[in-house]
Formats: structure tokens, C-alpha cells, sequence
């Protein structure tokens, strides 16, 4: 009868332990899921802002293409309008693919693997990003210049200059931008790589 109760008290030990088991992985998984939301979270914010001053800048513009009044404008405004609209939609489907990651407490590989795959696509469009707010700023530098002050860089001024001094505030704030969301992506893999452990 000692035995019996004690297989008995057993058989119920071991399932509340494997209650417990389920519901702390359970928990530990969707910590993880939020600490993952979070770490993204902060690439987010900035590129919802920069999606929101390039549709001003792009509605801007073309509410005023026809103060646009010579060919090399009009080149740099239809340069600038296709930029204007490029950078958002690669931006925003970037990040959705790193916030779509099916977080799975099963599947440790694969969801790594898909991880790995969203983040190297998401640090070639920040790349891409650099190369096009490069031409960008070439191209809208003149035509804010004709569109808000109406003067014609490049006759009234040497343009250059304009270049010389923006570019390396250029550069080092996409360069500052860029190790910034280099960081947050790998602390968001090792929020992932933490879940196997």
C-alpha cells in the first residue's frame, strides 16, 4: 500500500514538475519575444521619422515641380521624387522582415537562420540607404535651394561649397546611424541565441 501511494505521489510530482517546465518556457519565450519587439523598437522609431520627413519632402516637392524651370532641375527633382519614395518602401520592408520573425520555442535553428537572413538584408539596405541619401542630398540640395529661397545654385553660387561643407556631416552621421542599428540587430540575435540556452 506504501509503495502504491508512493508511485501515486510520484505520478503527481512529476506532472505538476512538467506543468511548471511548460509554463516557464512558456514565460521565458515570451520575455524573449519582447526583448526582441524592444531591441527593434529602437530602429523603428527613427526610420518611422524618416519615413514621415521623406513623404513631406516628396509631397513638397511635388506640389512645386513647376518652379522647376531647367533641365538639370527638373532631373534633380525627378531624381529626388524617385528617391523620396525608393527609401521608405525598402526601409520599411526590411524591418518588417526582422519584426516578422516567427519566434518558436522549438525551432532554435530555423528561427536563427531566418534572423540571420532578415538582419544581412536589413544591413544591405542600410547600405543601399547610404549610396541613395548620397544622391539624394546631391539633388535636393539645389532644389530646395530653388524652391524655398528661389535662387539657382548652380548659377548663383559655387555649388561645391555647399558639397565640401555637407558631406562629411553627411557621412559621419549615416556612418554613426549604421554602427547603431549594427549593434541593435546583434543584440537582438543574442536575445535570440539566449533562448537556446
Amino acid at each position: 500500500m506504501e509503495l502504491d501511494e508512493m508511485k501515486s505521489l510520484w505520478t503527481e510530482m512529476s506532472v505538476s514538475i512538467e506543468k511548471q517546465q511548460k509554463t516557464s518556457d512558456a514565460l521565458l519565450l515570451q520575455m524573449t519575444k519582447g526583448n526582441y519587439r524592444r531591441k527593434l523598437n529602437k530602429i523603428w522609431i527613427p526610420e518611422a521619422i524618416g519615413i514621415f520627413v521623406c513623404a513631406i519632402a516628396l509631397i513638397y516637392l511635388l506640389f512645386n515641380f513647376h518652379q522647376l524651370n531647367t533641365w538639370y532641375l527638373l532631373s534633380c527633382g525627378v531624381i529626388a521624387a524617385f528617391i523620396l519614395v525608393l527609401l521608405p518602401v525598402l526601409s520599411v520592408r526590411a524591418i518588417y522582415k526582422l519584426h516578422a520573425l516567427k519566434i518558436s520555442a522549438g525551432n532554435y535553428k530555423e528561427t536563427l537562420l531566418a534572423c540571420s537572413k532578415a538582419k544581412i538584408e536589413f544591413v544591405w539596405v542600410q547600405k543601399l540607404n547610404f549610396l541613395l541619401g548620397s544622391i539624394l542630398m546631391l539633388t535636393i540640395l539645389p532644389l530646395m535651394a530653388q524652391l524655398i529661397a528661389g535662387v539657382d545654385l548652380f548659377k548663383a553660387t559655387r555649388l561645391w561649397y555647399w558639397y565640401v561643407i555637407g558631406f562629411p556631416f553627411f557621412y559621419y552621421f549615416s556612418a554613426w546611424v549604421f554602427r547603431s542599428y549594427v549593434n541593435t540587430t546583434n543584440d537582438a540575435e543574442h536575445i535570440l541565441r539566449e533562448l537556446q540556452d
